[in-house]
């Protein structure tokens, strides 16, 4: 699959205050944190740049992604257009954990969401 739409989970294990670019400094919790994303080419390759450490802090998940443990990730072959429906279907199950996290292109309330551990 080199396009689609994606979910990936992330584990934030201590609480901790994230300066998210030019979005602002916010304080993120322990839990687990699901972000919606998409890439038309490359798909797998996003997926690995998500788990990474190490790079240049370009989008806003880079700035959670350097902190958090990459749990896993679940790829859909969709149009990019789904990547906001399938953030509306999470914001109906899970807390928006950071308003206009991920959606600086699109008019949605957010793509990342909260969930505490059990």
């Amino acid at each position: 699959m080199d396009g689609g739409t994606y979910i990936v989970v992330f584990d934030l294990t201590e609480r901790q205050q994230i300066q998210v670019g030019k979005l602002g400094c916010y304080s993120f919790r322990t839990g687990i944190y699901l972000y919606v994303g998409s890439a038309q080419r490359h798909l797998s390759a996003r997926i690995s740049r998500h788990a990474r450490k190490e790079k240049p802090l370009r989008w806003h998940i880079d700035y959670l992604s350097v902190r958090a443990d990459m749990l896993g990730a679940m790829m859909v072959s969709a149009p990019r257009e789904r990547e906001c429906e399938m953030a509306a279907e999470l914001r109906q199950m899970y807390e928006l954990a950071v308003p206009g996290f991920g959606a600086s292109d699109c008019r949605c309330g957010g793509h990342l969401f909260y969930a505490r551990r059990l």
